[in-house]
């Protein structure tokens, strides 16, 4: 009796092969990253760039005085809850 082969489904080499292949272009993608970041020192010295500012003047209104009061009444009475 000989060993039932299925056409469509891959084998397990197929399958560590495809894995390999998708993790080698996930390495490839983050070093090419990696290579294309600029340099720790051209980003230090973007940094210390002092940057342009623009500074308006806003006129504001004065808001009118209010004043008001809080009257609290409460009474210390001779019930107390247990």
């Amino acid at each position: 009796m000989s060993p039932f082969k299925f056409a469509k489904v891959p084998g397990s080499d197929t399958v560590a092969s495809y894995v390999t292949l998708l993790v080698c272009a996930w390495f490839t993608a983050v070093g090419g990253a990696m290579l294309a970041e600029p340099s720790v020192e051209a980003q230090a010295r973007a940094a210390h760039r002092t940057p342009v500012v623009t500074v308006r003047q806003i006129a504001v209104q004065e808001l009118p005085a209010v004043r008001e009061t809080v009257t609290v009444v409460a009474s210390r009475g001779g019930q107390r809850v247990s």
